[in-house]
């Protein structure tokens, strides 16, 4: 997140179509979401254990390969798949139960396919008592999504703005995405990422932003979440990542035992050169022929996921939600 986007929204700003409800400003949980040793088993695959916390008031992107747990882990986040072990408290109750106080986004469109925008405005606004029609009806436009268009009839991306539009039109406290982006056009992800950027300017908001398009966090996220096969690979902000990580590379002919040992995720390739994630704390063990250089969120999720966890009998390091809060 830039600098600019962070200076929005400290001045607290009035976003999306005025001010919120007067509710709306109820102190907020120090962790909107906090998962303890989480544990789902679904056929061959083991969800954790996994410990996990969105801090309130961020943008934490959620992030790993397909097939790492991110669906999964936030299905059991909101109550929609049970769990085979641990702990999960959103907004500091069970999973599914403050829902009128939470906006989802799914990879897929969950709503009847034949709904139109206004019918679905009808038939949820009786769950939500801050239900905005003005709010919707602005998102609506803003996104240019057909209010009267079949919801079987819609594209991809107009149902995915559709489903962004319903979803912030209570003025939920957390916000929960799970691809919002995936396979939308470049304006149309741009569009999104524009509503969000709105949405985060009210005080005290929350998002959690599952994605494999990393440049989308690199535009809003505050907190960064990395997730493979099932388990934390990292957690921390992004000024986190490049403090205690970064990227080696050069010939594989300067590598020495010590110095192949502190790689993590390392690939080489046919002209003899090698590139691989470091703890910056080991930058020593490699020689001057050795480019050490910041990582990009790319090049961290696939390294860091590629083979085992690169905490494996370390400490990871948890920042408290006040720490990270400094950060921002």
């Amino acid at each position: 997140m830039d600098r600019e986007e962070a200076d929005r929204r400290e001045a607290g700003r009035e976003g999306m179509n005025g001010p919120a409800p007067a509710d709306a400003a109820r102190p907020a949980p120090a962790s909107a979401i906090r998962l303890d040793a989480v544990v789902r088993r679904q056929g061959t695959f083991t969800l954790g254990p996994l410990d996990m916390t969105v801090p309130a008031g961020m943008v934490t992107g959620f992030v790993g390969p397909n097939g790492a747990g991110k669906t999964t882990a936030i299905k059991a986040m909101l109550g929609m798949v049970g769990i085979d072990a641990g702990s999960i408290s959103v907004l500091d109750g069970a999973p599914g139960a403050r829902r009128d106080r939470i906006g989802v986004v799914l990879d897929t469109v969950a709503l009847p396919r034949e709904w139109t925008a206004v019918s679905a405005a009808r038939n949820l606004e009786r769950f939500y008592p801050d239900w905005d029609r003005d709010l919707l009806d602005d998102l609506l436009a803003r996104l240019d999504v057909p209010a009267r268009v079949k919801v079987k009839d819609l594209s991809r991306g107009q149902g995915v703005k559709l489903q962004l539009a319903l979803a912030l039109a209570h003025r939920p406290e957390l916000l929960i995405l799970d691809e919002p982006t995936s396979g939308l056009d470049p304006v149309a992800r741009l569009e999104v990422l524009d509503i969000l950027s709105d949405f985060l300017i009210a005080e005290g908001r929350t998002v959690l932003f599952s994605t494999h398009i990393t440049s989308d966090l690199e535009r809003i996220a505050d907190h960064l979440h990395i997730i493979g096969a099932g388990r934390t690979r990292f957690a921390g902000t992004l000024p986190d990542l490049v403090e205690q990580w970064a990227m080696a590379r050069g010939p594989v002919s300067a590598l020495t035992p010590e110095a192949e040992a502190a790689l993590v995720g390392t690939r080489r390739n046919g002209a003899g050169a090698f590139s691989g994630l470091i703890r910056t704390a080991d930058t020593a063990v490699f020689g001057p022929d050795v480019l050490i250089e910041p990582p990009s969120i790319d090049e961290a999720v696939v390294a860091m996921t590629r083979g085992p966890d690169p905490d494996r009998g370390r400490t990871r390091p948890t920042a408290a939600p006040a720490a990270l809060a400094e950060k921002q």
